[in-house]
C-alpha cells in the first residue's frame, strides 16, 4: 500500500473511500482479454459462466464487490451494478452465454428490466456478441471483431469512473436539473424527452411507484409513460382506490393544451379501463371562456364515469421538493377534481 501511494496509484474519493488508479490502456487491455475469452467458456451452464465471468468483467470496469448485486428486482435481473442495495442502478447485465446471436426478444427483455429498475445502461453478454443499450439506441458488437476503439468506447460508457457524470442526484437537486432542461430544450425531440424524464423522476422518487413502460406503442395509440403501483412499501390512497396503473401524457408546448389532446388522452384511458391519467403540460391547459375549454372537458369526464385526469404545469412542479411533496400535490389535485373546487 505504501508503494502504491508513493507511485500515485491510490486515490481517496471525497467520501474517504480508497480507489486504485488505473490507466485507460491497462483497463482496456484487461477488458479486451476478458471479452475475447467468452466464446471458450460459453458452453458452461449460466450460473457457472456468471460466477466465472462477472467478477472479472466488473473488476475490469472498476466496480467494487459491494456494487455488484445478483438476481435483482421482481423480474430477477441477472446482475446489476449499483451504489447500494435498493439504489437506482447504473447498469443491468443479462447473461445469454449460450445464445449464438442476440435477438430482438432478448433486447426487449433487457429494456423491460431497465425500465423496471430505472437503470441508465443495459448490457447483454452472449456467446459471440455483447449489446449495450443506453435507453435510446443499442450498440451490438461481435466479440471476434472487437477492436481497441470498441473496448475504449465500452469503458467510456460503462466504467465506474464514467458513472460520476451519471450519479442519481437526490430530491430537489435532480428535479431542478430536469426543470432547467425542460425550459431550455430547443428541438421537439429534446422537449418531449426532457419532460418525460422529469415525469419519470417524480414517480421513481416515490416508494411503491415505478415506470413500467415508456413510449408504449399499442395497436391504436402511443402512451408516453405507464406507471405501475405496488403498494407493499407505501400505501397511496388514490392508487388504492383507482387501481394498479396510471397513464402519463407529456406536452412540452409553448401554449396551453387545448381540448382536442385532452379528449384524445381521455379516450386512451377509457379504452384501457384505466381510471387515473396525469397530463404534464408545461403551460397548463385552456380554461373557461377560451373557446377551447379543456378544463371543462376534464370535469365532465369525471362527472360522467369517474375518470381522474390531473394536470401538472411546470409551475406546479417547481413547488415539488421530493416524492412526498409530489404525492401531496397529487392528492390535492384529485380533491379539486372530485369536489369541483
Amino acid at each position: 500500500m505504501e508503494r502504491m501511494v508513493a507511485d500515485g496509484r491510490v486515490v481517496l474519493t471525497p467520501r474517504g473511500q480508497i480507489r486504485l488508479k488505473r490507466y485507460l490502456s491497462e483497463s482496456s487491455g484487461q477488458l479486451s482479454r476478458i471479452l475475447k475469452s467468452i466464446p471458450t467458456a460459453a458452453h458452461a451452464r449460466e450460473l457457472a459462466f456468471t460466477s466465472l465471468f462477472i467478477p472479472e468483467f466488473v473488476s475490469a470496469l472498476g466496480y467494487a464487490d459491494s456494487e455488484t448485486l445478483y438476481d435483482v428486482g421482481a423480474m430477477h435481473a441477472d446482475v446489476v451494478l449499483a451504489p447500494a442495495v435498493g439504489a437506482r442502478p447504473w447498469i443491468v447485465i443479462e447473461i445469454k452465454n449460450r445464445a449464438a446471436h442476440l435477438d430482438d426478444r432478448s433486447l426487449r427483455q433487457l429494456r423491460t428490466y431497465m425500465l423496471e429498475l430505472g437503470s441508465l445502461f443495459g448490457v447483454i453478454i452472449g456467446s459471440s456478441q455483447i449489446a449495450v443499450d443506453d435507453g435510446e439506441t443499442v450498440e451490438l458488437l461481435n466479440l471476434a471483431d472487437l477492436s481497441d476503439a470498441d473496448t475504449i468506447g465500452l469503458l467510456n460508457r460503462l466504467a465506474r469512473w464514467a458513472q460520476s457524470e451519471n450519479e442519481i442526484k437526490p430530491g430537489r437537486v435532480a428535479i431542478a436539473d430536469l426543470i432547467a432542461q425542460v425550459e431550455t430544450a430547443s428541438t421537439n425531440q429534446d422537449k418531449g424527452r426532457s419532460l418525460e424524464d422529469l415525469a419519470s423522476l417524480l414517480f421513481s422518487d416515490v416508494p411503491s411507484l415505478h415506470c413500467k413502460y415508456r413510449n408504449l406503442n399499442t395497436r391504436s395509440s402511443e402512451i408516453d409513460l405507464v406507471i405501475e403501483y405496488r403498494g407493499s412499501k407505501l400505501n397511496i390512497p388514490l392508487f388504492d382506490e383507482l387501481g394498479r396503473y396510471c397513464f402519463i401524457e407529456c406536452k412540452n408546448w409553448s401554449s396551453p393544451v387545448g381540448v382536442a389532446p385532452v379528449r384524445d388522452f381521455l379516450g386512451k384511458l377509457r379504452k384501457s379501463k384505466t381510471q387515473l391519467g396525469i397530463l404534464f403540460a408545461k403551460n397548463g391547459i385552456t380554461g373557461e371562456g377560451t373557446g377551447l375549454d379543456a378544463l371543462r372537458e376534464i370535469q365532465s369526464a369525471y362527472d360522467r364515469d369517474g375518470t381522474f385526469l390531473l394536470v401538472f404545469s411546470l409551475a406546479d412542479i417547481k413547488q415539488v421538493k421530493d416524492g412526498a411533496d409530489f404525492i401531496a400535490l397529487l392528492d390535492q389535485k384529485s380533491d379539486n377534481l372530485r369536489f369541483d373546487l
